[in-house]
């Protein structure tokens, strides 16, 4: 797959248009859009908007070797990290490890979809009350790493764990793959850092804003964190921990923060931020306190191997994707071991044939 950017230019051209006008529509600057046109990859959703705007599929961008039974990956890059023709190339690739598996698999089970003619805090606040409930969430807490799991588990979303090439500098991403709602999400990340990104991703995925004739833009991602947020903090939970901190010296705050985040699973800069947004003068410092604060947790990788039991790791796949986790079960007897090492990203890290015995061993069990 190539990234066919000068492209951009025949379309303005063929559009009366100019990289200007072009860089308006899709809210980022000139230089940005030169960027795109001298090879760098745009993100998901500048990619969509750009179809939009010159009425193309994504394919039109790419060499002719663009599989489309497998969607753009979204990502959302840590930090300031830019999506890069690698990244995406490497995210596609990982992608394509499991285009037989789902198109052998029926995918007849209807998915919820979000539309909404607002994008308001309103709105999203309101999303955010619903997919709570879909998934037996507390109104008033905060979800912690298995129960946002279950969420995804309720929207039809299939989490694939791996452990991701370096050029893929996100921790998590979605994509669609023969129709399947699929969320990759990277071992490496911290579970108190992993809860948001994939509430965010989810939200794209029942906003099915990987659709041509849609398309989303900065708004829509802005729209996104919203939806997020309000499930990972809301309203009631934010305003009952400024209550306890306010007013306190800052150490007595950084050391009350902590303890919450332990106790529900966050990090203090989600809470920050979050308490910001009712007191734009709080302007507590957690910098290093947040980083310190995160070494305490585990990543989700070390949780699933923690211990070299094959039974284990099967049983917490189980538990945190069960709806890949079927569908790996179910074709067990065709995949081979290299392949089964593959999908599942253990080849280095468990005994392969051990984890497929196992798998047999329980498709036995339940026929």
């Amino acid at each position: 797959m190539e990234w066919l950017g000068e492209k951009i230019k025949d379309l303005i051209k063929e559009n009366n248009s100019s990289i200007v006008k072009l860089a308006q529509k899709t809210g980022v600057s000139r230089q940005t859009v030169n960027d795109w046109i001298k090879g760098q990859i745009p993100k998901g959703n500048h990619l969509i908007n750009l179809c939009r705007i010159f009425n193309v599929n994504p394919d039109f961008f790419f060499s002719k070797d663009f599989d489309s039974s497998i969607s753009v990956p979204v990502h959302r890059t840590r930090k300031t990290a830019k999506v890069t023709l690698a990244m995406q190339k490497d995210a596609l690739e990982m992608a394509r490890t499991y285009e037989v598996l789902f198109r052998n698999d029926a995918n007849s089970s209807v998915l919820p979809v979000v539309r909404v003619h607002h994008r308001t805090d309103e709105v999203a606040k309101k999303i955010a009350t619903e997919l709570k409930k879909r998934a037996d969430i507390s109104q008033d807490l905060p979800p912690d790493y298995e129960q946002t799991f279950s969420l995804l588990e309720q929207l039809g979303i299939k989490v694939i764990f791996r452990y991701f090439p370096e050029k893929i500098k996100a921790y998590a991403f979605y994509t669609k793959i023969h129709g399947h709602r699929i969320i990759f999400v990277n071992n490496n990340t911290n579970i108190i850092d992993l809860i948001f990104p994939i509430l965010h991703e989810a939200v794209h995925a029942i906003r099915d804003e990987i659709q041509i004739n849609d398309g989303f833009d900065a708004e829509e991602e802005n729209f996104c964190d919203k939806v997020a947020n309000n499930i990972q903090f809301p309203d009631g939970y934010v305003h009952m921990v400024y209550d306890v901190i306010n007013e306190l010296p800052a150490g007595v705050q950084v050391n009350k923060l902590k303890t919450f985040g332990k106790k529900y699973g966050h990090a203090l800069f989600g809470i920050v931020k979050q308490i910001k947004t009712i007191d734009p003068d709080f302007n507590l410092k957690i910098g290093g306190a947040d980083s310190n604060f995160k070494k305490g947790f585990h990543t989700i990788g070390d949780i699933l191997f923690m211990g070299d039991d094959p039974r284990d790791y099967v049983a917490k796949i189980f538990a945190l994707s069960p709806l890949f986790a079927n569908i790996i079960l179910n074709q067990i007897d065709s995949i081979t071991i290299s392949k089964l090492g593959e999908m599942l990203g253990i080849e280095s890290v468990l005994d392969v044939k051990a984890v497929k015995d196992e798998l047999i061993r329980m498709k036995k069990a339940d026929s």
